[in-house]
Protein backbone atom coordinates (compact mmCIF):
# COMPACT_ATOMS: atom_id res chain seq x y z
CA UNK A 1 0.00 0.00 0.00
CA UNK A 2 2.61 2.28 1.25
CA UNK A 3 4.90 1.40 -2.71
CA UNK A 4 1.57 2.31 -4.40
CA UNK A 5 1.28 5.85 -2.33
CA UNK A 6 4.69 6.45 -3.53
CA UNK A 7 4.01 5.39 -7.47
CA UNK A 8 0.84 7.39 -7.26
CA UNK A 9 2.72 10.56 -5.48
CA UNK A 10 5.96 10.29 -8.30
CA UNK A 11 3.04 10.03 -11.11
CA UNK A 12 1.43 12.97 -9.60
CA UNK A 13 4.69 15.09 -9.46
CA UNK A 14 5.88 14.10 -12.67
CA UNK A 15 2.73 14.83 -14.82
CA UNK A 16 2.20 18.10 -12.53
CA UNK A 17 5.75 18.73 -13.92
CA UNK A 18 5.03 18.02 -17.56
CA UNK A 19 1.64 19.83 -17.49
CA UNK A 20 4.26 23.02 -15.96
CA UNK A 21 6.65 22.33 -18.71
CA UNK A 22 3.88 22.54 -21.22
CA UNK A 23 2.76 25.36 -19.85
CA UNK A 24 5.67 27.03 -20.58
CA UNK A 25 6.42 26.55 -23.81
CA UNK A 26 2.93 27.68 -24.51
CA UNK A 27 3.90 30.97 -23.05
CA UNK A 28 7.15 30.89 -25.12
CA UNK A 29 5.57 30.52 -27.97
CA UNK A 30 2.89 33.22 -26.95
CA UNK A 31 5.48 35.30 -26.27
CA UNK A 32 7.40 35.39 -29.64
CA UNK A 33 4.15 35.40 -31.53
CA UNK A 34 3.28 38.88 -29.45
CA UNK A 35 6.84 39.83 -30.49
CA UNK A 36 6.09 39.09 -34.07
CA UNK A 37 2.90 41.17 -34.20
CA UNK A 38 4.51 44.05 -32.62
CA UNK A 39 7.22 43.89 -34.80
CA UNK A 40 4.72 44.08 -37.95
CA UNK A 41 2.23 46.86 -36.38
CA UNK A 42 5.57 48.81 -36.34
CA UNK A 43 6.14 47.76 -40.14
CA UNK A 44 2.53 48.48 -41.16
CA UNK A 45 2.28 51.99 -38.72
CA UNK A 46 5.60 53.60 -41.01
CA UNK A 47 3.80 52.54 -44.22
CA UNK A 48 0.85 54.36 -43.56
CA UNK A 49 3.42 57.20 -42.03
CA UNK A 50 5.23 57.16 -45.11
CA UNK A 51 1.82 57.23 -47.58
CA UNK A 52 0.55 59.93 -45.31
CA UNK A 53 3.87 62.07 -46.00
CA UNK A 54 3.35 60.77 -49.44
CA UNK A 55 -0.10 62.31 -50.05
CA UNK A 56 0.74 65.10 -48.12
CA UNK A 57 3.41 66.05 -50.51
CA UNK A 58 1.52 64.94 -53.92
CA UNK A 59 -1.53 66.82 -52.21
CA UNK A 60 1.05 70.21 -51.90
CA UNK A 61 2.10 69.41 -55.48
CA UNK A 62 -1.44 69.50 -56.79
CA UNK A 63 -2.11 72.54 -55.10
CA UNK A 64 0.41 74.59 -56.73
CA UNK A 65 -0.12 72.89 -60.62
CA UNK A 66 -1.89 75.37 -62.87
CA UNK A 67 -5.46 74.77 -63.80
CA UNK A 68 -6.41 72.87 -66.85
CA UNK A 69 -8.18 76.42 -68.05
CA UNK A 70 -4.54 78.49 -67.31
CA UNK A 71 -2.66 75.92 -68.94
CA UNK A 72 -5.29 75.65 -71.89
CA UNK A 73 -4.69 79.64 -72.21
CA UNK A 74 -1.25 79.52 -71.96
CA UNK A 75 -1.18 76.92 -74.60
CA UNK A 76 -2.92 78.99 -77.13
CA UNK A 77 -2.24 82.76 -76.22
CA UNK A 78 1.39 82.28 -75.77
CA UNK A 79 2.29 78.94 -77.58
CA UNK A 80 0.12 79.68 -80.48
CA UNK A 81 -1.04 75.79 -80.29
CA UNK A 82 -4.72 75.01 -81.26
CA UNK A 83 -6.85 72.08 -80.87
CA UNK A 84 -6.72 69.08 -83.48
CA UNK A 85 -9.07 68.74 -86.59
CA UNK A 86 -10.91 65.64 -86.13
CA UNK A 87 -9.50 64.42 -89.32
CA UNK A 88 -5.75 65.14 -87.40
CA UNK A 89 -7.13 62.74 -84.11
CA UNK A 90 -5.81 58.76 -84.79
CA UNK A 91 -6.85 56.13 -82.68
CA UNK A 92 -4.93 53.31 -81.90
CA UNK A 93 -5.63 50.02 -79.25
CA UNK A 94 -3.14 48.65 -77.33
CA UNK A 95 -3.21 44.71 -77.78
CA UNK A 96 -0.70 44.12 -74.49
Amino acid sequence: MRREKQLSGQLFRAVCLGFSALLLVAALFGQIRLVKTESRMESLENAIADAENERAVLQIRLNEALPLEELERRAVQELGMRHPEPGQIVTTEYMG
